[in-house]
């Protein structure tokens, strides 16, 4: 059994947290042969030295923290979640665009895979309408000849540049969706889709219910997560996209209480 000192494991974490814009502690523990309480200290280490900011489950770069009102759930800009398994997302989102048909309307939401998505769209399809509260999303497909780009409008949050509040919801009164592809922080069987940000899932719930069909796009990493805000149990969806870093068994539990998951290859 190899054994690593504490500067090599400590060259080892910054330098993962620089490549995936994130480092998880049962990652660590797996990749570096320690046990919890090693990753724990060498975490504080870090911390206190100014090299990252501790946070539930790991640490993230030190100038993307912002804490919320609960300890435990920490925010994670889109800029940071953008670099985090990135082909995972890729995947998804390639495998999401299957379902899609021309002609149809589409709702996105502010996630980083629903960018991925947003971007698979724009090369595939002709001809759709899309609706989103995300201006990253609408800033994208704008110049898209044949789409029509609907942006709910509201309040405009500069870490995610996307539209949040009451305001964001009214035009979604008026219009019926086909299909929303739904993105999140967290799947479990026992606490359903979850997210971090109580602004985003009133947006996330009104455009699911004007949608006759709801995708959530999640990649392996989120499943068996559990974030702040519960967003809507597995029930009230139609289908989970995921990538084939899935494990196999727990996609059969899900399975084996009749939820649908597509894994995309």
């Amino acid at each position: 059994m190899v054994f690593i000192i504490a500067e090599e494991r400590y060259a080892i974490i910054l330098d993962k947290l620089k490549f995936d814009g994130i480092v998880k502690t049962s990652d660590l523990k797996k990749e570096l042969n320690a046990s919890s309480e090693t990753i724990r200290k060498d975490l504080k280490y870090l911390d206190e030295a100014g090299y990252l900011d501790r946070v539930h489950g790991g640490a993230i770069p030190k100038s993307d923290v912002k804490p919320d009102d609960n300890d435990d759930d920490v925010y994670i800009s889109f800029k940071v979640r953008q670099s985090q398994n990135s082909d995972m997302k890729q995947s998804i989102a390639l495998k999401a665009a299957e379902l899609v048909k021309e002609g149809q309307s589409i709702g996105l939401d502010s996630g980083t895979t629903s960018y991925e998505l947003a971007k698979v769209l724009k090369k595939k399809f002709n001809n759709l309408t899309i609706v989103t509260n995300s201006l990253i999303n609408a800033y994208e497909l704008v110049d898209k000849k044949g789409f029509t780009v609907i942006a709910t409008g509201g309040v405009l949050t500069p870490d995610e540049n996307s539209f949040v509040s009451d305001f964001a919801t009214l035009i979604l009164d008026k219009i019926n969706l086909d299909m929303m592809f739904l993105t999140t922080c967290g799947v479990s069987l026992e606490n359903g889709i979850t997210d971090q940000r109580m602004d985003e899932v009133v947006i996330h719930n009104k455009m699911k219910d004007c949608s006759k069909e709801v995708v959530v796009l999640s990649d392996s990493t989120k499943f068996n997560e559990v974030s702040l805000i519960t967003v809507c149990p597995l029930e009230s969806i139609d289908c989970i996209i995921t990538d084939s870093n899935i494990d196999i068994e727990l996609v059969e539990k899900f399975r084996a209480q009749e939820h649908n998951i597509i894994i995309a290859e």
